[in-house]
């Protein structure tokens, strides 16, 4: 009933005629401005051509650049536009500091600085990355800190152990990705760094 796939992959099913999408009725592009950051925005607009025009189409984006629009434009008939209305207000009780570090390399000796000048109880650091989430918990390890990675790439078992831990207090700090972050809900949190610029303020 339902296909899901990365552009590469559904259009090497197509092309093999394992994926037949004649009798496709909705096709949903998720994450649309991901594709076009990450260059896959071609192979999509491919996949749209093979489609039956008849079809009932959703596109989603937390952003809307051009580029994307004009996919919008075209491949959908009469689309309704609905958006979120962002919110960047930051709760009042919330402080918030930035730390101007010059290089990468030196990020890593920076945040070892806060975290032995600053008392806190849970920190949550968020990275960009599932690969940084390892890298960046086994350098806190190293340097003596209770620490875990948190990504997507986790199985949801060992995922839901590794907050636990964090919420028992055998962990300190989790190095995570926003996307597997979200939905977190753990009181001793008393400091959430940004070791890597968020790609937007919401």
């Amino acid at each position: 009933h339902v296909v899901v796939g990365t552009p590469g992959r559904v259009m090497d099913h197509m092309r093999r005629k394992t994926l037949r999408l004649g009798n496709l009725s909705c096709l949903v592009l998720d994450e649309a401005d991901e594709m076009l950051r990450m260059g896959f925005i071609d192979d999509v607009e491919w996949i749209l051509e093979q489609t039956p025009p008849d079809r009932q189409t959703a596109l989603f984006s937390a952003t809307m650049p051009e580029p994307i629009r004009r996919i919008a434009d075209r491949y959908l008939d009469n689309p309704e536009h609905i958006s979120i209305v962002e919110s960047t207000t930051v709760v009042s009780t919330i402080s918030q500091h930035h730390w101007m570090v010059s290089g990468r390399d030196h990020k890593i000796d920076a945040m070892t600085r806060i975290l032995e000048a600053e008392p806190f109880d849970g920190v949550l650091v968020f990275v960009r990355t599932r690969i940084m989430t390892v890298e960046l918990a086994e350098k806190l390890e190293a340097r003596g800190y209770a620490s875990a990675g948190l990504s997507g790439d986790m199985a949801q078992n060992r995922r839901e152990q590794t907050v636990e831990q964090l919420k028992k207090g055998r962990l300190d700090i989790l190095v995570a990705t926003d996307v597997a972050a979200r939905g977190l809900d753990i009181d001793r949190i008393s400091h959430v760094i940004n070791f890597d610029i968020p790609a937007d303020a919401e």
